[in-house]
């Protein structure tokens, strides 16, 4: 095994601290469970001469309802996300992605932040906030931004964070009555693997009439993506097994899987099973939003 290159360690204890220690350093990176960053560096995927390690950090550890959203904290990890009443009360989609998300180990220390800041193109927990309609918080000592999750992912393996920024929280509004979400994965066995292609549905119906309709695929483009074209063929319809099973074979033909060949699964394969996992998302949401009423 490759050692870890030579860097310098910090460990702030407050979001100020970090966020001057990431404005005076040289190739500094920000580091939370070192999950996915720890194997980069190893690798030699990733390189950083300082590390600012956000750990003690713990203004950025919550999980709370405010103002008709949910507010997470960058900081807060997998297992904590699986152990929250409220995610499994108003959220139910992500505890569903979050618990498929490595082992309990990598849930015990990787965080819902590291997971979408490493913009991997099959992260689990990107497509159900993608159709939850979260945005994100990024923070600098010249300020704070928002923008939507998805402006957060610049290609696979690349954020759009600037060098002096961290991601400090994801919020999204909580789901009305009427409404029901379904995350899917699709892996080479059932426990601790990496999704060889993943998808989220999002559905708000009255009487099986879609109102709002939000879809996304993970592992099918070079970033996590919402699907506006499957969307558009939802909306306004009312929603039955056949409605959906046409919908959901239209992805064939509108998802971008790459053609590498060292990819875990080939493009073709890929496309086949966006219809399979699209289908199951759609009919689960379906039945929840029904349940919801």
């Amino acid at each position: 095994m490759r050692p870890l290159p030579h860097f310098s360690f910090y460990q702030p204890r407050t979001l100020k601290e970090a966020l001057e220690l990431l404005q005076k350093l040289d190739e500094a990176k920000p580091i939370a469970g070192g999950t996915d960053l720890l194997i980069d560096l190893r690798g030699g995927a990733c390189k950083a001469k300082q590390l600012v390690d956000i750990g003690r950090v713990e203004e950025l550890r919550y999980i709370r309802e405010d103002g008709g959203q949910i507010r997470i904290g960058a900081k807060t990890t997998h297992t904590q996300l699986l152990r929250s009443e409220l995610i499994a009360a108003k959220a139910p989609v992500l505890k569903e992605a979050v618990s498929s998300v490595g082992s309990v180990q990598i849930r015990n220390m990787g965080t819902i932040g590291g997971n979408l800041c490493t913009a991997s193109p099959g992260a689990d927990t990107a497509p159900p906030l993608l159709v939850l309609d979260a945005e994100v918080n990024i923070a600098s000592l010249e300020g704070s931004r928002s923008i939507p999750l998805s402006g957060l992912f610049a290609g696979p393996k690349r954020n759009n964070l600037r060098s002096n920024e961290l991601l400090t929280e994801i919020r999204f509004p909580v789901p009305p009555a009427g409404s029901g979400a379904s995350f899917q994965k699709l892996g080479r066995r059932k426990g601790c693997t990496l999704s060889l292609l993943n998808s989220a549905a999002y559905l708000e119906v009255d009487d099986d009439i879609c109102l709002e309709v939000r879809v996304a695929f993970g592992a099918c483009a070079p970033t996590p993506t919402r699907m506006p074209d499957v969307e558009e063929m939802l909306r306004g319809k009312r929603l039955n097994s056949q409605v959906i099973e046409k919908v959901a074979s239209a992805c064939y033909g509108l998802v971008k899987p790459s053609t590498r060949a060292h990819t875990r699964a080939s493009a073709e394969y890929r496309r086949e099973m966006s219809c399979v996992l699209m289908r199951r998302s759609l009919m689960n949401a379906l039945e929840q939003a029904r349940r919801s009423l």
